[in-house]
């Protein structure tokens, strides 16, 4: 009953039926009902048997909630249009969500090409590759499918909040070879030229500039890095519990992870992110950023297998980012070094965590919900904490 090509092929053996047995009248019925149907199986492949179609992006990375404009380009190679036309989607996976773009009317031998926009809600890789173009004009009773000609992807990043504070990191010994190219220091390499100002050094005075410019010329080196950290989400699929549980848990944990290092970084800070076996590195540019936040756009929904560098020493601080669960397990294997720091995203592990109170690894800073890591509440607990170290 779902599709009316039942009913009508009933209707037409009801017909042929009554017509043979009955009145031969009845039988122009049978033609006529056959007609419709044939109509509405073959229709639908002629008029998609010439068309071709690409989809693209006008870019390829984006934020949740930032809207991003697609473009179908439609090729039909036969003189006869097409009517009705759909594009079915499923841009990601992770998204759930199966977009649907109508299109009225493809006219025959033309290049046609439809524009719209649309805003991912979800982090991930969004691409192309299961879209297809389906129409079953006029009467609905068949559906013809045609694929993509060219795969196309766009990288989904997750959605950040702005941390203005900045952590006091005592535990680094020394950031003295960790440089900051967009702040002015007595470090590093040379950054530029400027004149001589009461109270600079002597020995950075550039002599050859000043004889050239006959005034006092000084160099400007890279300054020292504020504060150095890592910052290790946990991926491990342990750390989760549920589907739904998990897919949100995960997603506030990347929020979190993608927040602090863009925030660090942003404040001429050096940060380092885990993430699965890769070790990025956000110095001076924002090129390793971009690959962090591409590496956090592909981890998939079931999490990623912790490596040998999850659990390796390092001199610097890390920000460990976990949920309940993952932190239970902290406490129950040591994990916890005396350089962390642990973020906690509850997710409704109802397991006690024993000699919680104890440990030196109480978590430095806790969300109650996956959502307040979307909001102002996060921000806010995220002052407080570096307030409060």
């Amino acid at each position: 009953m779902k599709n009316p090509f039942w009913c009508l092929a009933i209707s037409v053996l009801t017909a042929l039926i009554c017509g043979i047995l009955v009145n031969t009248a009845i039988l122009y019925i049978a033609g006529a009902i056959l007609l419709v149907v044939l109509t509405g199986v073959v229709w639908p492949w002629i008029s998609m048997s010439g068309i071709v179609a690409e989809v693209a992006f006008n870019k390829r990375r984006v934020r949740c909630g930032e809207s991003v404009g697609a473009r179908l380009i439609v090729k039909n190679r036969w003189p006869w249009p097409a009517w009705g036309v759909y594009l079915r989607h499923r841009f990601s996976e992770q998204s759930g969500h199966l977009c649907e773009v109508a299109i009225e009317y493809i006219p025959g031998w033309k290049v046609s090409e439809f524009k719209w926009s649309f805003t991912p809600r979800k982090r991930g890789v969004y691409s192309t590759q299961t879209a297809f173009l389906e129409t079953a004009f006029p009467f609905g009773l068949y559906r013809k499918k045609r694929e993509l000609s060219v795969e196309s992807k766009l990288i989904v990043w997750p959605e950040v909040q702005t941390l203005t504070s900045m952590p006091e990191i005592r535990e680094v010994n020394s950031s003295e070879d960790r440089f900051a190219s967009n702040r002015v220091g007595d470090f590093g390499d040379v950054t530029g030229t400027r004149e001589f100002r009461i109270g600079d050094s002597l020995r950075r005075v550039h002599w050859a500039q000043t004889a050239r410019q006959g005034q006092m010329i000084v160099t400007e080196r890279q300054a020292a890095s504020v504060c150095a950290l890592r910052v290790i989400p946990d991926l491990n699929p342990s750390s989760y519990g549920t589907k739904a549980e998990h897919r949100a848990a995960l997603e506030a944990v990347l929020r979190i992870t993608a927040s602090i290092c863009e925030s660090l970084h942003q404040q001429h800070a050096w940060v380092e992110c885990l993430v699965g076996d890769k070790l990025f590195r956000c110095e001076n540019d924002s090129y390793e950023l971009r690959k962090l936040f591409d590496a956090l756009a592909h981890v998939p929904v079931e999490g990623v297998q912790d490596s040998a560098l999850h659990h390796k020493v390092s001199s610097l601080s890390q920000i460990v980012v976990t949920t309940s669960r993952g932190y239970e397990k902290h406490l129950s294997f040591r994990h916890a070094q005396h350089n962390q720091r642990i973020i906690v995203v509850h997710d409704n592990f109802e397991q006690e965590m024993e000699a919680a109170s104890s440990c030196q690894c109480e978590p430095w800073l806790k969300l109650n919900d996956p959502e307040e890591s979307r909001n102002k509440e996060f921000v806010d607990r995220w002052k407080k904490a570096c307030y409060a170290t």
